[in-house]
């Protein structure tokens, strides 16, 4: 039965990325690269166990329940020296959340995205986004695909939240204004 849901989280998601919008092939790369991402941030590697905040709004609790489970069942709890686990949580969970290391989300209403980037950058917690345009609206990070995949890292908002990652993350990143 588990090996049976193991194999059905990923065609759900993808169901559900279908009908809300989102790129499975980009929502996909994002559930691979943003634990990655998260494993050069030094915090989390200091800290017993990292908590990858899935971000959601309004009645996508469960779209962010299977992105916060496929990350999950794809690293085990572990990526490099960093363990760690996604769960979901909603706008308001996260705001009052003591515990966060590090925030992804897709799409939310433009007031929500800067409520949170905001609250991300004041308190020192990475905030990447599904959504590229997000890095207007304050977002540190998102991810592309393009002819290659392509992170994106917000110049100001890195500079401006005092975040330092692991140096390989700037080699490969491109930093944008």
């Amino acid at each position: 039965m588990e090996i049976l849901m193991i194999r059905l989280v990923p065609i759900i998601l993808i169901l559900f990325s279908l009908l809300r919008g989102e790129d499975s092939t980009l929502l996909n790369a994002h559930i691979r690269i943003i634990p990655k991402i998260m494993a050069l941030y030094p915090t989390a590697k200091y800290i017993p166990s990292a908590t990858l905040a899935i971000v959601y709004e309004g009645n996508r609790k469960v779209f962010a329940q299977q992105i916060a489970s496929q990350i999950n069942s794809l690293y085990n709890g572990k990526i490099g020296e960093v363990y760690f686990k996604a769960i979901p949580l909603s706008t308001n969970e996260v705001l009052n959340s003591k515990s966060v290391t590090f925030i992804y989300f897709v799409q939310m209403s433009s007031k929500t995205v800067e409520e949170i980037t905001e609250w991300g950058t004041d308190n020192g917690i990475p905030t990447f986004s599904y959504d590229m345009s997000d890095l207007n609206r304050g977002a540190l990070g998102s991810v592309s695909i393009e002819r290659n995949t392509m992170i994106y890292l917000n110049k100001n908002v890195l500079k401006n939240g005092k975040f330092h990652f692991n140096e390989s993350l700037y080699s490969i990143a491109r930093l944008v204004e």
